[in-house]
């Protein structure tokens, strides 16, 4: 970047800015999914960065690239160029290559409409970005508001639904309080589910004042008995936008009576829909319906997996504790959903053909909160946040390493250890996969900035279990197991190769290489050996691991953009129907080591 750090930056240059980095993300991601495919240059580069040609139509772009693990491509920060100038307008890009992208008409206008609007958000970042070690040391919650969104995905912000208005007051660049609307719904139509220790009354009172409770009740009494309704918080987009309409009716015949506005505020992590009180850090996370696209699905929630959260929390709490490795030797948190709301919409919901996102608008999930979680001197970092790199050029990823008394090898190794022998695990011994990208985990360092241990979040429509019968599964109940997806061994591996390693670890290893110099080599040798370790500790699960393929020789590769730019699941009637994210294979650098050194 070429602005300066606490300097103010205009709105054309976080434009031009914004969209230079996310052509460069377009080059490299594009052609590692085979949507582009560029030529050898003569151009030679420093740190094995070397020329590349992607001849498209009437121009041609140029810029320098390494190709590292998985058979990626990092693009060399300013190095694209188009007919000799700069490449800063991905939208210009996409048109160019429009052909071999297979983009025209209304596909090509919806594209560029969703690309425009993510380079107004990343615009929107950068001029209040704040520096690597300012991130690192960052309240949680806040950090989340200048956070580049997924890593993969080129149209990550997109955020289909939202007006300027709606990005200035919701989106998480904006860095602006949200208040959650309460609605009461009748139990003819709504469902609440919660842990065993909670209860209805008890969520209430905690998450809200004995004033507010008062007047919200007063206000329902008006309408009818308050018993027979249920409570749920709405995001104020949504109540707006969809239950303002859809439920029109259910407003008028009371069904559903609005009860008023919270007085806490919260902060929006970057999936949105999941809110965080900044009045009262105690109090749990809020995960809301809201009808807004963002990536690949509409960001609604879905009934059964909402109502499944809390038995699922359960269930992983109680195999946790009893779990040494699990509760003792690593402490992997749990960040569970301990209660829920979910409603069926009379009419919509009736209609079985309707698209999925006329099924999930409106319900709530309340996660535990990270801050009950932390001790004395002990801070949090998203492993999202890791790759964030300032406006001076440093990263989250060197910033912490530098902060601990640890090498680079050693605060790697102990990282891969904190993470990956909690999830093989549980993988391996429990059957159970969690979706492990950057979002859903979470980085505990202690008070000498070392890495501590690892959480966990995303549960009820996160976590997926083997298709056979184990032990285990006999303790969770049946009306949720049937609800959870079901994976061959080696494809409930896969969460850990498309969130982790290649979703991962395959950017750190890059960061690392420019910024210190760090051989991949050396990155990705206590990988492997972290991997074997637990085969060699857990001989009586060798079948499983095998089963798994972890050291294939290569694995599927997960071309997210493909299936974002084909744009054909949209509208889909069942969410996760006719996804087809996997295209082509890649090199699997867990097997071992490359001769060239690029893992």
């Amino acid at each position: 970047m070429s602005f300066i750090p606490g300097e103010r930056i205009d709105a054309a240059g976080a434009w031009c800015e914004a969209g230079a980095l996310i052509v460069h993300k377009m080059l490299g991601e594009l052609s590692y999914e085979g949507l582009l495919k560029p030529e050898p240059a003569d151009d030679e580069g420093v740190n094995g960065y070397s020329g590349w040609r992607l001849p498209l139509a009437d121009v041609t772009y140029t810029f320098r690239a390494r190709r590292g693990a998985f058979d990626s491509w990092t693009v060399e920060s300013g190095s694209a160029l188009r007919n000799e100038f700069p490449a800063d307008d991905p939208r210009v890009l996409v048109t160019d290559a429009r052909t071999v992208l297979g983009l025209t008409g209304l596909r090509l206008a919806d594209v560029l409409a969703e690309l425009t609007a993510t380079v107004a958000n990343e615009a929107a970042r950068l001029r209040r970005a704040p520096s690597a070690a300012e991130l690192s040391t960052m309240d949680y919650n806040l950090a989340d508001g200048h956070l580049t969104g997924h890593p993969r995905l080129v149209l990550n912000k997109g955020r289909v639904g939202f007006s300027a208005s709606d990005r200035a007051k919701y989106a998480p660049e904006a860095g602006a309080d949200i208040f959650l609307r309460w609605f009461a719904v009748h139990r003819d139509h709504a469902e609440f589910r919660c842990v065993d220790e909670l209860s209805e009354d008890g969520l209430r009172a905690q998450e809200l004042d004995d004033g507010q409770r008062a007047e919200f009740t007063a206000r329902l009494a008006e309408v009818g008995d308050p018993a027979d309704y249920v409570w749920v918080p709405v995001h104020p987009w949504q109540a707006d936008e969809t239950i303002g309409t859809l439920y029109a009716a259910e407003i008028a015949n009371g069904t559903l009576v609005e009860l008023g506005e919270s007085r806490d505020r919260y902060r929006p992590h970057q999936t949105i829909r999941t809110l965080a009180n900044l009045s009262d850090p105690g109090r749990r996370d809020v995960k809301t319906a809201v009808s807004v696209r963002n990536t690949l699905v509409y960001r609604g929630l879905a009934s059964a997996a909402t109502l499944a959260g809390p038995a699922v929390t359960s269930w992983l709490r109680a195999l946790s504790a009893a779990d040494p490795l699990l509760s003792k030797d690593y402490r992997f948190e749990l960040l569970g959903e301990v209660a829920s709301v979910s409603v069926r919409h009379p009419l919509f919901g009736s209609i079985e053909e309707l698209p999925y996102r006329f099924h999930e608008t409106l319900g709530a999930l309340w996660r535990e909160p990270l801050v009950g979680r932390l001790v004395e001197g002990e801070r949090a970092v998203s492993f999202a946040a890791l790759p964030y790199r300032d406006p001076a050029g440093d990263t989250v990823l060197v910033d912490l390493i530098r902060q601990s008394s640890l090498d680079t090898q050693q605060w790697c190794a102990r990282v891969f250890d904190l993470l990956l022998t909690p999830l093989l695990q549980w993988l391996l011994r429990y059957g159970v996969g969690f979706c492990p990208h950057g979002q859903n985990l979470i980085l505990v360092l202690d008070a000498e900035s070392q890495p501590s241990r690892v959480a966990i979040k995303d549960f009820a429509q996160g976590v997926d279990l083997l298709d056979e019968d184990l032990d285990c599964y006999g303790s969770l109940p049946s009306e949720v197991a049937e609800e959870m997806l079901r994976w061959p061994a080696h494809l409930l591996a896969q969460s850990l190769f498309s969130s982790v390693f290649a979703g991962q670890l395959r950017f750190w290893a890059e960061i690392l290489f420019d910024d210190l110099g760090f051989e991949r080599s050396l990155f990705w040798a206590p990988v492997r050996e972290v991997v074997s370790r637990f085969r060699d500790r857990n001989p009586e699960l060798s079948v499983r691991f095998d089963a798994c393929r972890l050291f294939a020789e290569d694995v599927e590769r997960v071309t997210l953009n493909r299936e974002h730019l084909a744009g054909q699941g949209f509208d889909k009637v069942e969410r996760d129907d006719e996804f087809d994210v996997r295209w082509g294979r890649a090199t699997n650098p867990l097997r071992a080591a490359d001769p060239a050194g690029a893992w």
